[in-house]
């Protein structure tokens, strides 16, 4: 997939709110439900890559966050619940007399998540973590640190409570 490329069948709900789509790139077979919002604001202010990627059969549920600054990858069947949020970057709070919303933002870092992660209810994911494939981040969780493959995580911050075992098949 190149710079600024949609696939086929995409479903993108009308109150879905896209800033500067020309750094996104989404697969086939995508949905992105309504009242989601998409943030893409570039460090790199000659960028001419994807900085958000959604690969195929990609789904983002109702009244989601997605702010990125350096690079966030969903990789193929993702399944992410409503109200998820993602984010490669966060406010800088290094002057108590400024108010927050007038002091910087951190140079975005990367959010990746690996191929099949069913990302729950109300989960946020924090800047530079990897959520192994095939792991399930459960409802309510932050994820602060990466996640292996396999894995159930629960919590906030979140943490592993089982790993599927390859070799048992269990």
């Amino acid at each position: 997939m190149t710079y600024e490329e949609y696939g086929n069948h995409v479903a993108i709900a009308r109150d879905v709110i896209i800033k500067r789509p020309q750094f996104a790139c989404i697969g086939n077979h995508v949905t992105i439900q309504g009242d989601t919002h998409i943030y893409i604001h570039p460090e790199d202010k000659d960028a001419t890559h994807c900085i958000v990627r959604l690969g195929n059969h990609v789904h983002i549920g109702i009244n989601s966050v997605i702010s990125a600054r350096n690079r966030i990858v969903m990789e193929d069947y993702v399944l992410c619940g409503p109200r998820v949020t993602i984010l490669d970057n966060t406010l800088i709070y290094e002057d108590a007399e400024i108010p927050i919303m007038f002091q910087d933002v951190t140079r975005g870092g990367t959010v990746h998540i690996e191929l099949a992660c069913w990302i729950g209810t109300n989960a946020i994911i924090l800047p530079n973590v990897t959520i192994g494939r095939h792991s399930i981040i459960g409802a309510n969780a932050v994820v602060t640190r990466n996640i292996p493959p396999f894995s159930v995580t629960v919590g906030a911050p979140t943490k592993v409570i089982k790993k599927y075992d390859i070799d048992k098949k269990k």
